[in-house]
């Protein structure tokens, strides 16, 4: 995960405002914007000094892989290019990346709340997915997926290319289907 990413994750998990977390780490206001946005590299100091005052910290993985975080921001960016097949192919890399992970290790890749992708859909599928794999080994789930409900009476299945076939039921797995996500469990499979 970037520096950007991390230090935005955190700052919007807390609560705060650009300002109120530059007066808490001082770091200089303009600094911090550069640094959300992935336009300055901060030292490993002043990355940790803007985390504690956000009250987080950082954690390495034993794993080359990205987080739910990462792969969101990814998503946001392909949406906001309008393409809708580039923002699936990065959930199915979600879906590969969780999937080859185990026990703690798969966790830390889903810690991280990501930030909004501007699409409510999109931001419900990501923490329906998540929660599906945690699942399946029987690990905890963070908060920040159990808070994303979705809408069950208006489901809403990704554009996944021009021959969209529709999802059944039956085959989507409980997490997805709670939340109004129509995505089939072999969907998920790495192939």
């Amino acid at each position: 995960m970037s520096a950007g990413i991390l230090a935005r994750s955190a700052r919007a998990a807390s609560g705060l405002s650009q300002s109120e977390l530059a007066v808490r780490s001082g770091i200089a206001g303009s600094s911090l914007s550069l640094i959300e946005n992935g336009k300055r590299e901060p030292t490993v100091a002043t990355l940790e000094a803007l985390l504690l005052a956000t009250r987080h910290t950082v954690v390495t993985l034993p794993t080359v892989r990205s987080d739910a975080a990462r792969i969101a921001s990814e998503i946001s960016a392909a949406l906001a290019d309008s393409d809708e097949p580039e923002a699936f192919r990065r959930f199915l890399q979600l879906a590969d990346n969780l999937a080859a992970e185990r026990g703690s290790t798969r966790v830390g890749l889903t810690l991280t709340e990501p930030l909004p992708t501007r699409s409510q859909h999109w931001d419900t599928a990501i923490a329906a997915l998540c929660e599906y794999r945690l699942n399946a080994d029987a690990l905890p789930i963070p908060d920040w997926i159990l808070a994303r409900e979705g809408n069950p009476d208006n489901p809403w299945s990704p554009s996944t290319s021009d021959y969209d076939i529709p999802a059944e039921a039956d085959r989507v797995p409980r997490e997805f289907r709670d939340r109004g996500i129509l995505i089939e469990a072999a969907t998920l499979e790495s192939v």
